[in-house]
């Protein structure tokens, strides 16, 4: 147990630092050479072609070295510390009702990673092509958006096993009180 609660803890410290160096030192970077633009990776409602192309155009050669090194290790490493976190919180959360079979609630979060990972994958085609195909474009817009959907879902149902949690520890307590 007290190894689960260790890697919990480096899990949301791995994706804390990425957040951090992304919130003050890529992404500030990134929007600046994009002409104020949001990063294809936070368009949670997605993109069309005509968006993709302009910001594309806009995007300085710096901006766009940035965004291919520093920032997409930063966004692999922290959707592996986010999703780590997640999946672990949701197994801690519904292993004592559900043993096992809470692994099963885990792979929410890990579909988020998996998502997250093609995103970045389709975004890196996008800024490295020659020719942009709308194909390409929706592409990269569809895992955005569903990067988000899945991240949301695996958000609440961490909130539904603390929730659990909570309800619990007070219906002990009050046991005991009585």
């Amino acid at each position: 147990m007290r190894r689960a609660w260790i890697a919990l803890a480096g899990f949301a410290g791995l994706a804390l630092v990425c957040f951090v160096l992304m919130t003050v030192w890529t992404k500030p970077e990134i929007t600046a050479g994009a002409k104020g633009a949001a990063m294809f990776d936070l368009r949670d409602d997605g993109y069309d072609y005509d968006t993709a192309k302009a910001y594309l155009a806009d995007l300085t050669e710096p901006a766009r070295r940035l965004y291919l090194g520093p920032q997409r290790i930063l966004d692999t490493l922290f959707p592996i510390g986010l999703a780590g976190c997640l999946a672990l919180g949701v197994y801690l959360g519904l292993r004592r009702n559900f043993g096992r079979w809470a692994l099963v609630g885990a792979l929410l979060p890990s579909a988020y990673f998996y998502a997250d990972m093609l995103e970045n994958g389709a975004v890196a085609g996008m800024l490295r092509s020659p020719i942009l195909t709308p194909e390409d474009v929706e592409l990269a817009s569809t895992y955005t958006v569903l990067k988000f959907q899945l991240f949301e879902a695996s958000v609440l149902l961490l909130l539904l096993c603390i929730i659990g949690q909570v309800v619990r520890w007070s219906l002990n307590r009050f046991r005991k009180m009585q």
